[in-house]
């Protein structure tokens, strides 16, 4: 049993362990919760922290819960997901992208998330280093920890497009010997989108030092300009390395609904499996019908409206949060994320990113979330899946910040 340092209770008393206190809460949900106590208190917050679309879950994918619970349809499944949906999930993974996969070699997971922390206690050793590229999705790090790994932090390279050449990754693979690598492309929280050839330095590298890859593709229709997604998996000698994670939670606005895919060999999909049983049992019967028809129902129509509207929405912040002194935004290239500079102000003012993030939401009622929970400090993230009349008012409070004296 565990005791916290310096704890006077008595040996009777339960305490959190010690791996639980390395692991802060999600910084995207602690921002939401700190504007949601705001409004409670009747100030009016514009909160920009939480990547979840605007727009509704499409009717027909909405309409298939619905109708499994009108037919009765919310008992146990196997704990990979229905065979049905497994099978959809590997049709869907061949048209969308390529990615040949047999139904074995697909399982249903609790949203992306859980997907990603079946994937982690299913390869790692205890002790294992893993290469985490920043900027990362705040809850990497935790993950690996949780897994019983230890993260190695790849620190960004804005001057790159926040994409690492294939010097940069090696050399510090080499130096702590990590045994694999977590990557998130099309990157929350830069929306950076790598070249092919960036992604097959990082298969080479995998390839030379026989490390394994955990791949987030939750944002790989979200898509702009020219921006092409290569998974690599879809790559010579990363298929047989490289665990896929994909799904409709962001792109169809099932967030929510917290079901998403695992895609690997057999004896890791299994092995994975095994482990969901024992810690879900198995994903929402409901929310597998909805995500069944979502497979099985292509929404060209609806996607395009939504990448219109997120478009729109990222131009809109492009153009004018540019203009404000001491702000810049390189031009997001997939997700519905703008991650800005605003280190001349923290230096200016001799505060950081997170002090900067305070002001905002205190002072001026606006909700960002600190570049420091994805491991690039001196920046702050705003999602643009909020309606434009919102991202007009945060950009006024953003400005009225950055004129601060």
């Amino acid at each position: 049993m565990a005791y916290w340092p310096g704890s006077t209770r008595s040996m009777t008393g339960l305490v959190p362990n010690a791996r639980s206190r390395l692991i802060k809460a999600s910084a995207t949900l602690a921002i939401t919760d700190m504007a949601g106590q705001l409004r409670a208190q009747g100030h009016d917050v514009v909160s920009l922290g939480a990547g979840e679309p605007d727009f509704p879950t499409p009717e027909p994918i909405a309409r298939a819960g619905i109708e499994a619970i009108e037919q009765h349809n919310y008992r146990y499944t196997s704990a990979a997901g229905t065979p049905e949906l497994r099978q959809a999930g590997a049709d869907w993974l061949a048209s969308a992208f390529g990615l040949q996969y047999d139904k074995s070699e697909v399982m249903v997971t609790a949203g992306a998330k859980a997907a990603l922390h079946m994937a982690l206690a299913t390869v790692i050793e205890p002790g294992d280093r893993v290469l985490v590229l920043a900027p990362y999705w705040v809850s990497y790090p935790a993950l690996v920890t949780l897994a019983g790994g230890e993260p190695v932090v790849l620190p960004a390279n804005p001057n790159r497009g926040f994409v690492h050449d294939e010097a940069s990754i090696e050399a510090l693979a080499k130096k702590h010997d990590t045994k694999g690598v977590i990557v998130n492309f099309p990157n929350n929280p830069s929306g950076a989108v790598p070249s092919k050839h960036d992604v097959e330095a990082l298969v080479s590298v995998c390839q030379r030092r026989n490390m394994w890859i955990i791949s987030d593709e939750i944002y790989s229709t979200l898509l702009y300009d020219d921006a092409k997604h290569i998974s690599p998996a879809n790559l010579a000698g990363g298929k047989e390395r490289t665990i896929v994670v994909n799904g409709f939670t962001k792109s169809h606005t099932l967030t929510g609904w917290r079901t998403s895919f695992l895609a690997a060999n057999k004896d890791i999909v299994a092995t994975a499996a095994r482990l969901q049983s024992q810690v879900l049992g198995n994903p929402c019967t409901i929310s597998q019908a909805a995500t069944l028809k979502a497979c099985q129902q292509p929404l060209p129509e609806e996607h395009a409206t939504r990448m219109k509207a997120f478009t729109e929405r990222r131009d809109y912040l492009v153009k004018e949060l540019n203009q404000l002194p001491g702000v810049s935004l390189a031009t997001p290239r997939g997700s519905f994320y703008a991650l800005m500079d605003i280190r001349p102000i923290c230096e200016a003012r001799d505060i950081d990113d997170v002090e900067a993030c305070q002001q905002l939401l205190e002072k001026h009622h606006l909700a960002l979330v600190p570049g420091s929970a994805f491991g690039i400090p001196g920046f702050v993230r705003a999602s643009f899946a909020a309606n434009m009349e919102t991202l007009q008012k945060a950009v006024t409070r953003l400005s009225d910040w950055a004129g601060d004296k």
